[in-house]
């Protein structure tokens, strides 16, 4: 009877391994040894929760509609002078429209994005000349946003007096802590709706009570910018 029990046991502990494994593979497309945290030693830490800004849509049509996308540096406490970020439109098909848009916010600075289709007549980079652009050459596409900073540590804080650098300034170079504001613009009546960002400075954050962290000790829950 034991020994049925046992095996029983071994079965259940099998089986939600199994279903663990399935799961993760289902609905992430990171591949299973990526260390999604952001840990020092995480080099890259790509997929990492807090080292992303997301938006869960955006959208082009020909000559009726595109995206914009205006990301800020609002000269906080803890903000590098200078962060630097990339952008990705992904298609609903997993794929990139275009090529990414990489540049870099300086303190008070505003930069602009547009994700258009390579034939827009009126929104290019002639009509444009100080903003960035995502052009594809579908003239009908969606999906959504991924924004990645530059560097490869974000959490880490830059101090210029003790690198070569000095005119970056001290701080934290990190793209969560910019601000992002953006909308699918419909053309044809001049309106359109609000884009959603996660991750960026305007969400809270309840940090774990882990190495490199940040955290009550009586746990409350966290609020701010999505650094530990």
């Amino acid at each position: 009877m034991k020994i049925k029990y046992l095996k029983r046991y071994l079965i259940g502990i099998a089986m939600t391994a199994f279903l663990a494994i399935s799961a993760g593979n289902a609905f992430g497309d990171a591949d299973t040894t990526t260390n999604a945290t952001r840990d020092y030693l995480d080099a890259d830490g790509q997929w990492a929760n807090n080292f992303m800004v997301v938006s869960p849509y955006w959208q082009v049509e020909g000559g009726g509609s595109y995206t914009f996308v205006a990301v800020s540096h609002s000269s906080l406490s803890g903000m590098n002078s200078q962060i630097g970020l990339t952008v990705n439109a992904i298609t609903s098909a997993k794929l990139a429209y275009g090529t990414a848009a990489t540049f870099t916010v300086g303190a008070g600075e505003t930069k602009r994005v547009f994700i258009i289709s390579t034939n827009h007549s009126t929104i290019n980079s002639t009509s444009q000349t100080d903003a960035a652009f995502i052009a594809g050459t579908t003239n009908f596409s969606y999906g959504h946003i991924r924004i990645n900073p530059q560097t490869s540590h974000p959490m880490l804080k830059h101090q210029a007096t003790k690198l070569a650098a000095t005119n970056l300034g001290d701080g934290f170079r990190d793209s969560t802590m910019l601000s992002y504001w953006g909308s699918v613009i419909v053309e044809a009546n001049t309106t359109g709706f609000a884009m959603e960002f996660i991750g960026d400075m305007n969400d809270s954050v309840t940090l774990p009570t882990g190495y490199m962290s940040h955290f009550s000790s009586d746990n409350m829950m966290a609020s701010g910018v999505n650094l530990n």
